[in-house]
């Protein structure tokens, strides 16, 4: 498959992601919400080994790949934080962003580290 599916796909699954995000926050039925986070994580999962494999540094594995999977890690976990209220749930979605945001970044500049 072309480069741009992946890319596509990783997208969306963000996109999934984060309409987890919103529901967990603006409901009470957390069972919907995280449905649509798992759904979103493992998409973005799926599409962001495949696009490792595509451009061939599956193998080698760069530092800013392991920094993306334990991002992906700690947004996944980041929904249990708001549903337990050990976090606010603005606090949950500023951190999500950033996350996000940082994971942007790796995924755009591959900084060698």
């Amino acid at each position: 498959m072309p480069i741009a599916f992946y890319h596509i796909a990783h997208i969306i699954g963000l996109i999934f992601v984060f309409v987890g995000f919103g529901a967990l926050l603006s409901s009470e039925s957390s069972r919907s919400a995280m449905k649509w986070h798992g759904i979103g994580l493992v998409i973005s999962l799926v599409s962001g080994f495949g696009l490792l494999a595509k451009l061939q540094i599956f193998a080698t594995m760069p530092t800013w790949v392991w920094i993306k999977i334990a991002l992906w890690l700690v947004l996944g976990g980041l929904p249990v934080l708001a549903r337990r209220k050990v976090l606010s749930p603005t606090v949950v979605m500023l951190l999500a962003v950033a996350v996000a945001g940082f994971m942007g970044y790796l995924g755009l500049m591959k900084p060698a580290m």
